[in-house]
Parts: C-alpha cells; structure tokens; sequence
C-alpha cells in the first residue's frame, strides 16, 4: 500500500514539473525574454491558457481517448479534436477582448496604430495540437500497457492453474498405480520395495513443498524426474527399455518446476507396448548456461499400446509455458519419423 501511495505521489510531481516546464518555455519564457515590463493582464491571459491546456490534456487523456478513439469512433475523436482548438482559440481572443491584453502589450511595446482583427494566435494553436498529440499518445501507449500486464497476468495465472491441474493429475493416477506395484513388492523384493517408497516418498516432498514457488533449483527437477522413470519401470513389460543419461552440472541453477515432466509423461503415454519391444531414451546435459532434454520414444497407437499413465497438461500447454517463462530463451523441436516410427523431442532453455 506504502510503494502504491509513494508511486502515486512521484507521478504527480512528475505531472506538475512537465507542466511547469511546457508552461515556462512556451509561455513565459520569450516575453521574459523581451527586456520590458508587461502588463499583468498577459501574466494572467498566459497561466489560463496553461490551465486550459492541462484541462485539455486530461479531459482528452481520462475521457475522450477511452470512449472515443480506443473504441474505433474516429470522426468524433477529429471532431473533438478539431472543437477544443476553435474552443481554446476563442476562448483565449474573448479574454484578450475583456483584459485589453493586447491594447496594453501595444502601449508597452510601442507599436502604434490598432492591431488587425480576426488574426489566429499560432503559437497557442500550434501548442494546442501538440498537448493533444502528446495526451492521446501517453492514453493509448498506457492502454496497451494496461491491457498487456492484464493478457500476462492472466496467462500467469492459467500457467498456475495449469501447474496444479498436473499434480492433481499425477496423484492419483501416478501414486496409485505406483503404490499398488510396491506392495507387491514387499512381497518379492523387499529392499527394492524400500527404495521405491523413498523415492516416492521424494516426489511427493517435492509436489508438496517445491512447486509452491515459481522456480526450483534444477537438482531437485532433475531428482524429481529420475524418481518418476524409475518407479515408472517397476510397471513396465520386459520388452521396454528405458535409458535415462543425467547430467552433473558445474553449479546450481534454477528452473520453473515440473517444466520437464510433460515431455518424460507423453514418452511413456505413446511409447510402450504389451507386445512388441520398444524403447524410451531421455538425455539431459546442462552446458554453459543451456539445459538441453531429448526425449526419444517409439509410438504406438494401436490396441497394444500400454497406457502407463493418462492425462498431463499436454505438450502445446507445456509450449505456451515456455512461451511466458522463456521468452526467447528457449527452442523447442519436435520430429516425428513416420518411417521409424518414432518420436523425439528436443529442448534447449538458457537458464541464465
């Protein structure tokens, strides 16, 4: 509330001091300049004409731009325009009229003979045109900046929902499955059962607790995603193959969480089969800032295709991520060899 007031308060000096300025060069500026004393009558004619272009300017800023221009109603917006000039202009010759401005000016300057009728004051007229060209610029130019903070926000807030509708999505379809195969497992294998619910027991540590923020460090991603192919493996057929190659970086990093999940997901979604052999290659490297996942899978859309795990926010949600959190930091490549029958997904992120 405090930072809210205090920016409030500097835009305001901010808005006095340009007027001040605009008011001191273009109003009292040349006549200072002029080496004589002037009426006050002109002194006076000056500031309201200052205060009538500050009137201008926010009645075309907060009001006229909003309902007229930025709602495509262009002949009023010109129409407008074009009124508050002669407005201004007349308003300005009427009080010259009531002050004798320009009577007293002439016996001060000691200009002799009556000044013409009907003449324009180009200076106000050119001042005029171009405080309304500076109003609806800032008005139009502060819109897009309003409308595209409120797309951001609002695809931020989509990328949240996204996120949470990912791990609703793994707990009960993935932890389900999973705990089922280790209590089968106690059965047969205890020390592997055991080293199953540690790692499970991690994922769930890192749903948790991890994915509040908006990053996690690239360790626990990566541990995370170890943890998901290896207990994925325990409901896997002999015939599958699964190779992971983890990278060991120089240093720490930090990455938006569950980012490369999707990818490892949509592998193991297509890419086993109760019948024929198949195989789920996932290479991570991080070198020089850039994080690199490969994921390589075969596809199989046939009815013996084994559906290890349904659902996941799907990889054009996982792009548009990307898209917010990586603006051009990142490169996505996606092959599919309908020869080979394969699927491959390459992705770069600078983590920078």
């Amino acid at each position: 509330m405090k930072g809210e007031k205090s920016k409030s308060g500097v835009i305001v000096i901010l808005h006095l001091l340009a007027w001040a300025l605009l008011g001191f060069v273009l109003m009292f500026y040349q006549p200072l300049s002029w080496g004589v004393k002037l009426p006050a009558s002109f002194w006076l004619k000056q500031s309201l004409n200052i205060g009538l272009l500050a009137g201008m300017f926010y009645l075309n800023a907060l009001v006229i731009v909003p309902s007229l221009l930025l709602k495509n109603k262009i002949p009023a917006f010109v129409l407008w325009i074009i009124g508050s000039v002669i407005v201004l202009l007349v308003v300005s010759k009427f009080v010259d009229k009531q002050l004798h401005v320009w009577e007293q000016m002439d016996a001060v300057m000691r200009r002799p003979g009556p000044r013409p009728k009907g003449n324009i004051d180009n200076l106000l007229l050119l001042t005029s045109l171009l405080v309304l060209g500076i109003s609806t610029s800032l008005a139009v130019i502060l819109r897009w900046q309003t409308d595209a903070q409120l797309h951001e926000s609002a695809e931020k807030q989509n990328i949240t929902s996204e996120l949470a509708l990912l791990k609703a999505q793994i707990n009960p379809h993935f932890f389900f499955n999973t705990l089922n195969n280790i209590y089968a497992l106690t059965f047969t294998n205890v020390p592997l059962s055991r080293e199953a619910i540690l790692k499970l027991s991690r994922m769930m540590r890192y749903l948790l607790y991890e994915t509040r923020q908006d990053t996690a460090l690239v360790s626990q991603e990566i541990s995370f995603v170890k943890d998901y192919v290896e207990l994925m493996k325990l409901r896997l057929q002999a015939g599958t193959l699964v190779t992971m190659d983890e990278p060991k970086p120089d240093k720490e990093y930090a990455i938006a969480p569950m980012l490369l999940l999707p990818f490892i997901e949509n592998a193991f979604k297509h890419g086993v089969s109760v019948v024929q052999k198949s195989e789920i290659f996932i290479d991570l490297k991080i070198k020089s800032n850039i994080l690199t996942l490969r994921v390589l899978n075969h596809v199989f859309q046939d009815k013996n295709a084994l559906h290890v795990n349904s659902g996941g926010i799907g990889l054009i949600n996982t792009q548009r991520r990307l898209d917010l959190l990586y603006p051009k930091k990142h490169q996505l490549n996606i092959e599919e060899n309908k020869e080979e029958n394969t699927y491959q997904v390459i992705l770069n992120i600078n983590l920078d």
